[in-house]
């Protein structure tokens, strides 16, 4: 039988296999009622299960090792530290000791008060803090049923090279795991492209798909299969055809990816002879490894929402850490860091009260730091003193007005000025810029500029504003043209600006890293490009190969010409923009 499931798709990629279903079945939760000389001994139950639990993680994480990478060690660290919070653990001992209920049924009675909490709250972001919490309750309730993660103990087969592996859910230390048996694709019934699990399979480059209802259900073990996960398609017991197309496909795309490998060493001119630049996007710690594999000559955006995922703020000390290492990593090339650009729709719990009607249009990024300065400061502190470490630049976010980047600039120069007077050796010429990502940031840039060392656009906001459209909405996404005359319009304002004031121009938004795009971007006179690290192969290769010459003058006679066709422009200076 010929089926397809669909899903979402967290991890670009294609894997061909047999189906091996994960199904460690539903723990059967006792509910009683103790003696009272019976309670503290089940209070101590909960503890020895909350230990059992912590060191099964920290047993994954001395698997894991170096090479795991630090991103999967961050995920697992932070499980370990809910398995501590007394909000989970203290107040389940409480429960026991004033219901006099047993330790099974007190647990499951504080994560349904958690769950309900995090319910009223509506938040994207809580969704996250939703399945942690699910996956170490899960933990500590088979710590107590004495099942303790044979999961992989037995269920696993110890190599998973041709094997697409499905399952209710996935933990970050399950996926870790996987990862070590070399997994060949994953699918889960549940999950979101933002939880632990996707964003870690994403660094780990797993294929994978989740939200695939009723998986466990629709497959049968050893069933072939094809997982997409691009498209967030499972196409199951596929016809010879198919599985001969899928195949070739892949084979073609590692082969492409092979051969693209070997302009990551090319010097970085086009074939006219412009100079031009490639940073790296990143934020989990084992994107900067692959930053520095794929030759960029900096981080151009370094976002930093990842470390206020936790359901605590990091602390100064946390930030210098995570900033620090990113820093080591990069080996003496520049970093960019972004300050917090968290909006209403992922904001740590306790700025959740600043969450307004409409997310995208209300507090958030610079303005949500400079409205809560405590945690500004922390985070411009943790950035000026990692800057001993290396060439560093700080990039404010979300700019409507000019105020906004002197009263950024005032915050900087007092934490610089308090850190020299505690003796610390900070960088005095630490340059700051700016995201032009809105429409008043890009009409007002002139103004801006003369506040500002550098600029950086973010073109995937400045699209959305400009347009008016979301792309992940389904019903307008057909309107969306990154090529469109306005925006072709904005970007050539905002870098002939910059050179007016001789700031270097970056753009850092998803235009950059698609190689058609960045040679429209080429012909308008960006020569500084910064995309996520998969991205740059393709994109030196397209520079390399083009003549800056020829797309200055295929993007002036667009501009000219009245033409309102977007992809029309991007397809001439695919064909046509070369040396």
């Amino acid at each position: 039988m010929s089926l397809t499931l669909t899903g979402i798709g967290v991890t670009a990629g294609i894997a061909l296999g047999k189906v091996h279903r994960l199904t460690p079945g539903e723990l059967a939760l006792p509910e009683y009622h103790l003696e009272a000389d019976a309670v503290e001994a089940e209070v101590e139950r909960v503890r020895r299960a909350v230990k059992r639990g912590d060191d099964f993680l920290s047993g994954v994480l001395d698997r894991v090792g170096e090479s795991g990478g630090e991103t999967a060690r961050e995920l697992l660290e932070a499980h370990r530290l809910i398995l501590q919070d007394p909000m989970l653990v203290e107040s389940a001992c409480d429960r026991i000791r004033e219901n006099r209920i047993n330790a099974e049924w007190s647990l499951a009675q504080q994560a349904d008060q958690l769950r309900e909490e995090f319910r009223r709250l509506d938040d994207e972001y809580l969704a996250l803090r939703r399945e942690d919490l699910e996956q170490v309750v899960s933990l500590i309730q088979r710590e107590l049923a004495d099942q303790p993660s044979a999961l992989f103990s037995t269920q696993v087969p110890h190599r998973l090279d041709d094997t697409i592996l499905i399952a209710a859910e996935l933990t970050p230390a399950d996926l870790t795991i996987l990862s070590q048996r070399r997994v060949a694709g994953l699918v889960t019934e549940h999950g979101g492209p933002w939880s632990h699990t996707a964003i870690l399979a994403r660094s780990l480059e797993i294929p994978m798909v989740v939200g695939v209802h009723h998986a466990l259900d629709l497959l049968t073990e050893g069933e072939s299969v094809v997982l997409d996960g691009h498209y967030g398609a499972v196409l199951v017991n596929p016809d010879d055809n198919l599985q001969r197309h899928y195949a070739e496909k892949q084979s073609t795309s590692q082969r492409h990816r092979s051969e693209l490998k070997r302009f990551i060493a090319r010097p970085s001119r086009t074939g006219d002879g412009k100079h031009f630049q490639v940073h790296g996007n990143a934020e989990l710690p084992i994107e900067f490894e692959r930053c520095m594999d794929a030759g960029v000559d900096g981080i151009g955006l370094m976002r930093t929402e990842y470390l206020f995922l936790d359901h605590r703020i990091p602390d100064e000390q946390t930030q210098y850490r995570a900033y620090r290492n990113a820093i080591r990593a990069m080996g003496g090339k520049p970093v960019t860091i972004r300050t917090l650009d968290a909006g209403g729709d992922k904001l740590p719990d306790s700025l959740s009260l600043t969450r307004g009607p409409n997310p995208a249009l209300g507090l958030r990024g610079l303005r949500l730091s400079l409205s809560v300065t405590d945690l500004f400061r922390d985070q411009l502190r943790a950035i000026l003193r990692a800057s001993a470490e290396g060439p560093v630049r700080i990039l404010l976010p979300m700019l409507t007005n000019v105020e906004e980047i002197a009263q950024a600039r005032q915050l900087i120069a007092e934490c610089r000025e308090q850190l020299r007077g505690e003796g610390l050796n900070i960088d005095p010429e630490l340059p700051v810029g700016g995201m032009i990502e809105t429409p008043a940031a890009a009409l007002n840039v002139d103004a801006m500029a003369t506040e500002l060392d550098f600029l950086s656009v973010g073109t995937n906001d400045l699209i959305q504003y400009v347009l008016a459209i979301d792309r992940q909405d389904e019903l307008v996404s057909y309107l969306y043209d990154p090529a469109h005359p306005a925006i072709v319009e904005l970007l050539d304002r905002i870098v002939r600006i910059g050179r007016r004031h001789e700031l270097e121009v970056t753009v850092c938004g998803e235009l950059a890293g698609d190689e058609r795009a960045a040679r429209l971007l080429l012909g308008l006179g960006v020569t500084h490009f910064s995309m996520p690290p998969a991205r740059v192969a393709a994109v030196k290769k397209s520079m390399i190969e083009a003549s800056a010459k020829r797309c200055r003058e295929i993007v002036e006679r667009f501009r000219s010409s009245g033409d309102q066709r977007g992809d029309k422009l991007l397809e001439r200076l695919r064909h046509k923009g070369g040396s």
